[in-house]
């Protein structure tokens, strides 16, 4: 193979993504082996590891050892331009979103939370904690903080497994208008590990967000924890 512009572990990189993409090599399956691969695309070993260790630092194939390369299930994206929740997010990727409630309840603001929805200290509000699942299969965990202030009520008997909250929102008249968001990554918790049944103490996906109506009143403080390695956000730069 020849390529004069990029390095050559960068087009096996791009060739085996592509493959990955078109399902050629579909999820569960293996790449074929480094010789092999050697090959295919007449490079070194060296070259061939370099492609394949930034592909699993990617998120699209898992390294076994003794067996080979293994395709990971993509990662889910969400656009950092457009305001979207979970479910949206999960549609758009065609999966299927559900939620398990673990708790729902009336809580005093905290000092912190009171902060970010621009409310008193100590006033009432709607706590909701729920494992997020795509297709079936745990994905992470959300805290949500929810003002009084805009006259809905929040109970269990309104939320089945695929409700949307933001589609709730609406529901109740409640325009959504913009959103402020810290994204980070974190070492998981033991109470998280927890929750989200991991096996260890591995670095999370954490993300932090302000939710407002259209009047730029805070609707939302929410707190969400994902598995790092099956989610991904998407910028947008213009100039």
């Amino acid at each position: 193979m020849e390529n004069k512009t990029i390095p050559l572990y960068m087009v096996i990189y791009e060739e085996l993504i592509k493959k990955i993409e078109d399902s050629t090599y579909g999820v569960g399956s293996y790449l074929p082996s480094e010789s092999e691969l050697q090959d295919i695309y007449k490079v070194s070993r060296i070259t061939v590891r370099r492609a394949l260790t930034d592909m699993e630092h990617d998120g699209y194939i898992k390294k076994i050892k003794g067996k080979g390369a293994v395709v990971l299930p993509k990662k889910k994206y969400s656009d950092l331009y457009e305001l979207t929740g979970f479910s949206e997010d999960a549609k758009r990727g065609g999966d299927v979103p559900s939620s398990i409630i673990l708790k729902c309840e009336v809580q005093q603001a905290s000092v912190s939370v009171a902060g970010f929805l621009q409310i008193e200290p100590n006033e009432d509000v709607y706590y909701l904690k729920r494992l997020k699942l795509l297709n079936g299969r745990i994905s992470g965990i959300f805290e949500t903080y929810i003002t009084q202030r805009l006259g809905f009520v929040i109970d269990t008997e309104k939320f089945g497994a695929t409700t949307s909250l933001y589609d709730f929102y609406e529901s109740c008249g409640v325009k959504l208008g913009s959103a402020s968001e810290t994204i980070e990554a974190i070492m998981s918790t033991p109470a998280i590990r927890k929750d989200m049944f991991l096996d260890k103490d591995e670095p999370i996906f954490y993300r932090e967000r302000i939710t407002y109506n259209n009047m730029n009143i805070p609707i939302e403080y929410s707190k969400n924890y994902y598995k790092a390695n099956g989610y991904k956000y998407v910028v947008r730069l213009h100039r």
